[in-house]
């Protein structure tokens, strides 16, 4: 949470700063406003074509970078994951009477709902490792070689995102904003290659790569 909020944990507990207060009240005040959803699907890959993956009657994902870790495929889980809405209101509330607290929580949220993929992604590697097989690196819209203009209208086609209460804007920006999406290759030959880090256009610059692949990888 204090990576997602810029600093380094090391640093604000040695200095003893303000800012870990401040972190370790919107734990304490974020917690329970936490909703955490996720919807996911197993889809079976019935084609592969020109960067097109085909899923049946069900829908396709295509672009460079699907078709870069995603080509070898047995079948695809494709998942949404949500902490609601009402953690970001609650830090919106608070914006005017202590922004300090308010940058908190947003902060607070980023790094729940990463953890909450994490598990999902864990969780997908688990269930492919004890039937023998292996799992690509998540895929999320945004990333180099899949836009999200592209990625997400694939993704929200396939899935019940409704039940998840989350929706899609006319900018392809999902809300409630603590939401991820992913798609993730299952198969005997498909290679974890790389992290998802290293499609990330802020990849050269991000202070918190090594963090997030710690927890990814």
């Amino acid at each position: 949470m204090l990576r997602s909020l810029g600093a380094d944990p090391a640093v604000v507990r040695r200095r003893r700063s303000s800012a870990l207060g401040v972190a370790e009240q919107a734990v304490a005040e974020g917690t329970p406003l936490l909703a955490p959803v996720v919807v996911s699907k197993s889809f079976v890959v019935t084609e592969f074509r020109h960067e097109r993956l085909v899923l049946g009657d069900a829908g396709h994902l295509s672009g460079p970078l699907i078709a870069e870790h995603l080509h070898a495929a047995r079948s695809v889980v494709v998942a949404l994951c949500s902490i609601g809405p009402a953690l970001e209101e609650a830090a919106s509330s608070w914006f005017a009477e202590d922004p300090a607290l308010s940058v908190a929580l947003d902060g607070f949220g980023s790094a729940a709902v990463d953890l909450l993929a994490t598990a999902m992604c864990e969780r997908v590697d688990s269930s492919a490792e004890a039937e023998g097989l292996g799992t690509t690196i998540p895929l999320s819209p945004g990333l180099l070689g899949w836009p999200v203009a592209i990625g997400q209208r694939q993704i929200f086609a396939l899935l019940d995102t409704a039940s998840a209460g989350v929706r899609l804007t006319e900018g392809y920006m999902m809300i409630p904003k603590k939401s991820t999406s992913l798609v993730i290759g299952v198969g005997t030959d498909v290679e974890h290659v790389g992290e998802s880090c290293d499609y990330c256009s802020m990849a050269a610059t991000c202070r918190f790569r090594e963090e997030h692949i710690s927890h990814h990888g």
